[in-house]
């Protein structure tokens, strides 16, 4: 249930599309979109909606509101509000010229929780022109069914999302001390280069002057994993080079990639490929006979 102030002018263009079984199955797919005018007093709020939301301000400002966080949104400003919680957005000031999508798909909440792993924010978005050029791409052909169409409504909703976190990342290091890119570059070196060895996080940061807890949300946020799980996935895919070219035994190609035990080994390797190490040799051997 929510609460609805629609005061849009004439020239707000409102979009509902029905999405096809067969866009249901894609990354992303539209419910509906607009390209609204918000005057004075313009409101929505919700307790809930099943989807997700991106609101992009091409004038004026809103002011959005989402779980414990209230936030201006400004020119040349975006988000994506995760609807299925709490969630307000309104005109501030006189007028708020802005875009919006409310999309589904089977990677919106995942792309969603790495937009916004450190809380909702507003992103400046780097590339003004190519970002409302996809947002307007969308809004023409969103009710289109046919398969080329929903294919392309996916892709560049994709699209959008990658312009996001671009934006952000490079927001981030602007605000951040400019050493910090080169630590994690150093921290990525070392792991890569001593990979074979028993290292561990006071090993990396021997001559990165930021404390341990800090130092992981950072590689984090810029790597999008921690630097245990880079590490390993790292170690597993030299190990499948030497899976691939060598006859050595699992327990020798183990200890070469830095695995403390073959068992180890064996759970992390099928862990993040779904396969044994013998099964992937001998997977790549028989296709090598074709």
């Amino acid at each position: 249930m929510g609460k609805y102030d629609e005061k849009i002018t004439d020239e707000s263009i409102w979009i509902t599309a029905t999405p096809s079984p067969m866009a249901q199955t894609l990354p992303f797919y539209v419910m509906e979109a607009g390209h609204f005018h918000g005057e004075k007093g313009y409101c929505v709020e919700r307790q809930s909606h099943d989807s997700f939301l991106l609101l992009y301000t091409f004038t004026g400002q809103g002011r959005v509101k989402t779980g414990n966080a209230e936030l201006p949104l400004g020119e040349g400003y975006g988000i994506v509000l995760d609807c299925r919680q709490y969630h307000r957005y309104a005109t501030e000031g006189d007028r708020w010229e802005f875009g919006w999508i409310h999309f589904k798909g089977n990677a919106a909440e995942s792309l969603w929780q790495l937009l916004y792993s450190g809380g909702s924010h507003g992103i400046a978005v780097n590339d003004r022109v190519l970002f409302r050029e996809k947002l307007t791409c969308i809004l023409q052909g969103a009710s289109e069914n046919d398969l080329e169409g929903i294919v392309g409504i996916s892709l560049k909703i994709h699209e959008l999302y990658h312009i996001l976190v671009r934006s952000d990342l490079e927001g981030e290091q602007r605000n951040q001390k400019a050493e910090y890119s080169e630590y994690i570059r150093q921290a990525v070196s070392f792991m890569e280069t001593n990979y074979g060895e028993n290292i561990t996080m006071e090993d990396i940061l021997k001559d990165i002057p930021v404390s341990k807890y800090h130092f992981i949300r950072l590689f984090s946020r810029a790597m999008g994993v921690t630097p245990y799980s880079y590490l390993t996935v790292y170690r597993i895919n030299k190990s499948k080079e030497l899976l691939r070219t060598t006859s050595l035994a699992v327990s020798e190609i183990a200890a070469m990639c830095g695995f403390l035990d073959t068992s180890n080994f064996i759970a992390q390797f099928k862990k993040r490929t779904e396969q044994k190490p013998l099964q992937y040799r001998k997977d790549f051997s028989d296709c090598s006979l074709l």
